[in-house]
């Protein structure tokens, strides 16, 4: 009997289809090998066939051409409002020393250390419904930010027993919807859900602020710990997950949501798959390469602060310079063809550096609706047992 296609949602912040579109097609480069070609004949191709060929070729090729156009144009929005929301916070006077002093002590320190959840912390209780929140293991400036909050899904089946899925969001992501919706069929599939509240997001964010607006910016200390902060967030949830029983955890995520994820994958050995939809990979390009860092770039150079100032603390919080803890078979990388923020050849390189695992790039911007149907529906073709159990939600 042929397994059942996956739900289908969008990425960033996404709204629900009714059935996973297939990974195939022109727009679709996947790491796979290629199929046996069918046996040819000695007969030429008739002039009808070969006009509907061409006819079908111009299309594709119209349809290419306007989606590269879309995805410019909406990219180029999003970006313009990121350069907006900038405006609002130059750093100030003293922030090139506090920089200085951070990279210099973080930059000898060991990275297992930068990420590890600190010393006499305090493990939370699991409340198993609702919403769990605790202070967060890496405290920073603003209290509002310094609470972790997941949102939790519980299948029918519960947490012992069931598979789990966190689900991480991308930057300056305003609706939980889509990730709702998500959840729910996640629990049809015998999964529970847990959607993450990133910092200076959602229940994290700030009175008169946008969401995630303080989450990136020309503030790279603020930046750094806010990666850092996640990090350890997404790590303590791991072992409430495994003490609650769940026997696989998932971590999915795209943008600044893969980011975080990526990083958990390479410091914790709690997560048993790993989906990453254009992550952030290369933080120097994003900082001083990116259309999305225009204004964070004046403000750096205004106190003074080169690209080669940046590089020694930028590296410490990237994913591509580390392995990660879980089979790298079990680890999904999704490009976006016309991703500029996560440029396909980073996740490519990526993909390459951790050998085995899979690789997919599909005709989208770093802003779209495209890839999160399309890595789940990915993930289910390559772990069909992960999705096998069915079970009604429960909530």
């Amino acid at each position: 009997m042929r397994r059942p296609p996956l739900p289908t949602m969008s990425a960033s912040d996404p709204t629900l289809d009714t059935a996973a579109p297939a990974i195939s097609g022109p727009d679709v480069l996947v790491d796979t090998a290629p199929a046996p070609s069918p046996a040819t004949t000695s007969a030429s191709p008739s002039l009808a066939t070969t006009s509907a060929g061409t006819a079908a070729s111009r299309r594709s090729s119209w349809y290419q051409r306007l989606d590269r156009v879309r995805a410019k144009v909406v990219d180029d929005v999003s970006f313009g409002f990121v350069n907006l929301m900038q405006w609002r916070h130059p750093l100030k006077a003293d922030f090139r020393p506090r920089f200085e002093a951070y990279a210099a002590h973080w930059t000898q320190r060991p990275a297992d250390e930068y990420f590890a959840i600190p010393h006499g912390y305090t493990i939370p209780a699991f409340p198993g419904r609702g919403r769990i929140s605790f202070p967060s293991p890496v405290p920073g400036e603003f209290p509002q930010n310094n609470v972790a909050s997941f949102d939790l899904f519980p299948c029918k089946r519960g947490w012992a027993g069931a598979p789990t899925m966190i689900m991480a969001h991308g930057l300056m992501s305003v609706s939980d919807y889509g990730y709702k919706l998500w959840a729910r069929r996640l629990n049809e599939r015998g999964w529970n859900a847990a959607f993450m509240h990133l910092p200076f997001h959602y229940s994290r964010r700030l009175p008169w602020q946008f969401h995630g607006e303080l989450a990136v910016g020309g503030h790279l200390v603020r930046t750094a710990e806010g990666i850092r902060q996640a990090v350890t967030e997404v790590r303590v949830l791991l072992r409430l997950l495994k003490e609650a029983g769940s026997p696989v955890i998932g971590g999915w995520g795209t943008s600044y949501g893969g980011w975080i994820m990526g990083l958990a994958g390479c410091f914790d050995d709690q997560l048993d798959r790993l989906i990453l939809v254009e992550p952030i990979l290369n933080v120097d390009a994003a900082i001083w390469q990116s259309p999305a860092s225009v204004t964070l770039r004046r403000h750096l150079r205004k106190q003074g602060i080169t690209r080669e100032m940046t590089l020694p603390s930028q590296r410490m919080c990237c994913p591509s310079n580390y392995q990660p803890r879980l089979p790298a078979g079990n680890v999904i990388l999704i490009a976006g063809t016309y991703d500029l923020i996560a440029p396909p050849a980073d996740i490519e390189a990526l993909h390459k550096a951790w050998q085995g695992s899979h690789y997919a790039c599909f005709d989208q911007g770093h802003v779209g609706y495209t890839l999160m149907p399309k890595s789940f529906a990915m993930a289910g073709d390559l772990w069909p047992d992960d999705f096998r159990v069915a079970s009604a939600p429960d909530y």
